[in-house]
Formats: structure tokens, C-alpha cells, sequence
């Protein structure tokens, strides 16, 4: 009984602080998010900088100071780009409205006829319905106040990134102070590199793969005559980082616009099964066989931490939620009191090295 009391006492207390890290994540989202997302752009610029240093005979030749620009270039032009790119489609789909408007009018006295409807209120009468419901001022207002805030948010972001790079050259000697010894600091620094590795090699078969479904959405919009398909692909690309849930928006979000834009079923219907097609071809043969089993976390974990870190820290915990598993999946697995953790966030329970596992050296408390 004495052990079975310490048990339930172990996991009430896990429970509790549990709950009470939970509650700090979301109620500090508003400094932890700008600190993660700066901690992820740093990280990117240091695997960059890497590619850049290891490239196949000129890589030897490239100096760091030189590698830390070209990395920096890279990242802004692939920034700017995108910020062109969503500005021009911006200006096109102004242009387009009145056309859009007026499909989707048809469209909706075709399926009000269809299903014997009367009465169905014109695009007209809503958009004027509309128009004297809102207050100009306070829709002013919060729009600047939304451009002001992301303006803070990426100059918050870009700070912490400079912090973080600054702090990575103090970072071994920091690691050896806190384990108390140069071995416990080694094992903290293997830890820290088998976390950069995975993270490493998920951001770049993702992006491979994910790049592949962009290329064939793109030629399925391009194909059926989808307005702004460059614009869509990249946001297919960018939303197929998101496990599940961001192919399901990819699909839904381009073929809802060929309803609007061709007022007919037709192109829809074609749209629809040709990106869906794109995404189970390359969900279920291809990235399969390239990602193998290198994340080794389970997909009901990759769930419902796609459903925690949504809940907690919105759009961007969807995104990071599987480098930050796969963080947690190594760090537990490194102490003997986590370890049953680690075990069921691991897809076939294997965690030991000699297992083709996560951690390398258990450490107890």
C-alpha cells in the first residue's frame, strides 16, 4: 500500500503541476510566443548558416561571418517575397470582387431554386444590412490597432532573435555551471544536439515534402483556372506544416474560391479532387517513406498536441506543436522519473539508444 500511496501521490502532484504550467503557457502567451518564435528563427539561421558552411566543394571556402549573411539574405528575400506576393494578390482580388459578387449571386439563386426556397435576401441586401450595422471608427480603430500590434510582435520577435544569437557562444559554459560538472554539461549538450538534429531533419523533409504538394497544387489550380494559384500554393505549402488540420484548410480554401469564381459545380468538383488527390498521394506514399519513423512520436500525441498547443497559443502553437513535442519527447526521456512519460509519447515505446531511441544517457533525479 505504501507504494501504491506514493504512486497516486506522484500523479496527483504531475497532474497539479501539470495543470498549473498549462495555465502559465496561456496566460504568458503574450511574452512566451514572441520568445519561441525568436528561439525558432534563431535556430533556422543557425541550420542555414550550416547548409551554407557543409555545401559540396564551396562550402569549405565560405568563412562564418560570410555563411551568417547569406543565411540573413535568405531568410529576408524569402520574407519580402512573401509580403509581395500577398500584397499583389491583395490589389488582384479587389479587382475581382465585383465578378466574384456577381457568380455568387447566381450561385445562390441556382441552389435556392434547387432546394424551393423563397425570399433569399440578395448580395445587395445583405452587403447594405451589413454596411449599416458596422461603426466605421471602431472598425478603423481596431484595424489599426491589429497592424500595430503585428508591427510589435515582429519587432519583439526579431529582438529576442538577437538576444538568442548572441547568448548561443556562452551557452556550454552555461551548461556545465548548471549540471554541476563537465560530464552532466557534455550530457546536456548531447541532449540539446540530438534535439537540433531531429528538429533538423523534420523542418527540412517537411519542407521538401511540403514543397511537393505546393508544386502539384499549383499545377491542379493552374490547370482548372484558379485565380492567384501562385498565392494558394504558398499558403498549401506554408498550412501543410500544420499536422492534419492544415491539409483539410489547404483543400478547402482554394476550392471554395473556384465556386465563387466560376459560379458553377463543375470546376469546383474538379479542384476538389484534384488537390485532395495531391494531398493523400503525397501524404500517404511519399512523406511516409521519407519521414520513416525519425519523429518517433505517436500520431493520437501528434493529435492532441496539435489540439493543446492550438488551444493554448492559438495559429502559432499549431505550427510548432510538433518541434516542441519532439523537444519534450527528448528531455523526458532523459531523466529515470519522466522516462514512463517520454515512453507514451514515443510511437513503438523504444527511447533507449542502443533501441534507435531518442535519448542517449538517463540521468536520475
Amino acid at each position: 500500500m505504501a507504494v501504491s500511496s506514493d504512486t497516486l501521490t506522484r500523479l496527483a502532484a504531475g497532474a497539479v503541476l501539470a495543470l498549473a504550467i498549462g495555465y502559465i503557457l496561456h496566460v504568458g502567451r503574450g511574452i512566451l510566443v514572441p520568445l519561441v518564435l525568436g528561439l525558432f528563427v534563431a535556430y533556422v539561421f543557425w541550420t542555414i548558416s550550416n547548409w551554407v558552411r557543409t555545401a559540396p566543394v564551396v562550402g569549405r571556402l565560405i568563412p562564418d561571418w560570410l555563411a551568417h549573411v547569406l543565411a540573413l539574405a535568405l531568410i529576408t528575400v524569402a520574407i519580402w517575397g512573401l509580403v509581395i506576393l500577398v500584397t499583389g494578390n491583395i490589389a488582384m482580388v479587389e479587382r475581382q470582387l465585383p465578378t466574384y459578387r456577381d457568380n455568387l449571386q447566381v450561385l445562390t439563386e441556382q441552389v435556392s431554386t434547387l432546394l424551393g426556397l423563397e425570399d433569399v435576401p440578395t448580395l445587395g441586401q445583405v452587403r447594405d444590412r451589413a454596411i449599416a450595422s458596422i461603426d466605421l471608427g471602431q472598425f478603423v480603430g481596431s484595424a489599426v490597432g491589429i497592424v500595430a500590434a503585428l508591427m510589435g510582435n515582429l519587432i519583439v520577435v526579431f529582438i529576442y532573435t538577437l538576444f538568442v544569437l548572441m547568448e548561443r557562444v556562452a551557452l556550454v559554459s552555461k551548461l556545465e555551471r548548471l549540471a554541476g560538472s563537465a560530464a552532466g554539461g557534455q550530457r546536456m549538450a548531447t541532449a540539446l544536439g540530438e534535439i537540433s538534429g531531429r528538429i533538423g531533419r523534420y523542418l527540412a523533409l517537411k519542407t521538401f515534402v511540403s514543397a511537393i504538394v505546393g508544386l502539384g497544387s499549383w499545377i491542379v489550380m493552374r490547370l482548372v483556372g484558379i485565380d492567384f494559384a501562385e498565392f494558394w500554393a504558398v499558403l498549401i505549402f506554408v498550412f501543410n506544416f500544420i499536422p492534419y488540420v492544415g491539409s483539410f484548410v489547404a483543400v478547402l480554401l482554394p476550392t471554395t474560391l473556384s465556386l465563387v469564381q466560376f459560379g458553377s459545380l463543375g470546376p469546383f468538383l474538379t479542384a476538389l479532387i484534384g488537390l485532395t488527390t495531391v494531398q493523400m498521394v503525397v501524404g500517404n506514399l511519399v512523406e511516409p517513406r521519407l519521414m520513416g519513423r525519425s519523429l518517433n512520436l505517436s500520431p493520437i500525441v501528434i493529435l492532441l498536441s496539435l489540439a493543446a498547443w492550438s488551444a493554448l497559443w492559438g495559429l502559432v502553437g499549431a505550427f510548432l506543436c510538433v518541434p516542441i513535442t519532439v523537444v519534450m519527447l527528448i528531455i523526458f526521456s532523459e531523466f529515470e522519473t519522466t522516462r514512463p512519460l517520454a515512453i507514451l509519447l514515443s510511437q513503438d515505446g523504444r527511447i533507449d539508444p542502443e533501441e534507435g531511441s531518442v535519448g542517449r544517457t538517463s540521468v536520475s533525479n
